[in-house]
């Protein structure tokens, strides 16, 4: 009976993919309010869209989209070594929710993917980071010593907040905070948050795909 009840509750995969978007672009719109109203505003480092920039915009997201290939690597190597915790990764498509997210059609994983890179990026990059910098001490983006030691103390911060956002394990936790560090050196580095975004989004997108294809080759085998 406990059964039953649960699956009832569990969502269906629309509603999933729904509840997943609106999430996402609940956090975008979360980082443009509070850079609206205590600053600074997230859309300072996105490139606005107009003719001239158009082929500067598609450069960044290609950029964004080969600067996810690194933490794919990474991540591949990490799940071959034989440890609990890394198991313990793998056996999260068990759960609920993502085993109804990971049946949902490969464009909808991409939207999805899209949404989180969008939502994620512009509250802890694009608006955590620099308002902790600027709450640190950089008032400016000066250039000096000063402006680095507060930027680099808020790309730390900002990514162990981004990684405590994500307390599935405590495995996770570590590596989504590594991947904050490095969506936040995108960013720093090129000053476009397109960049991350693009990393983010493709990250994201290739990670439930494969998942996705693979959990859909062991249902037969399971049968």
């Amino acid at each position: 009976m406990h059964s039953e009840d649960q699956e009832k509750a569990e969502q269906t995969p629309d509603q999933v993919f729904l509840s997943a978007a609106l999430f996402e672009l609940a956090l975008a719109a979360l980082a443009l309010f509070l850079g609206w109203v205590i600053g600074p505003s997230a859309r300072e480092t996105i490139p606005e869209l107009s003719i001239d920039e158009l082929w500067p915009i598609l450069i960044s997201i290609l950029i964004g989209c080969v600067a996810a290939a690194p933490i794919l690597l990474f991540v591949e190597i990490i799940r071959r070594i034989p440890w609990e915790p890394i198991r313990e990764l793998e056996r999260l498509t068990d759960d609920g929710m993502l085993r109804s997210l990971l049946q949902l059609r490969p464009l909808e994983l991409i939207m999805v993917s899209l949404c989180a890179g969008i939502g994620e990026e512009l509250l802890f990059r694009g608006w955590l980071m620099y308002w902790l910098a600027n709450l640190i001490g950089l008032a400016e983006f000066s250039g000096g010593a000063t402006s680095s030691l507060a930027m680099g103390i808020a790309l730390v911060t900002s990514s162990l907040v981004f990684g405590f956002f994500h307390p599935i394990t405590k495995l996770y936790i570590i590596l989504a905070a590594l991947m904050g560090l490095y969506f936040g050196g995108l960013l720093l580095y090129t000053g476009n948050l397109l960049v991350p975004i693009a990393a983010h989004a493709t990250y994201d997108a290739v990670q439930l795909i494969l998942t996705a294809r693979n959990e859909q080759r062991e249902v037969p085998q399971a049968a």
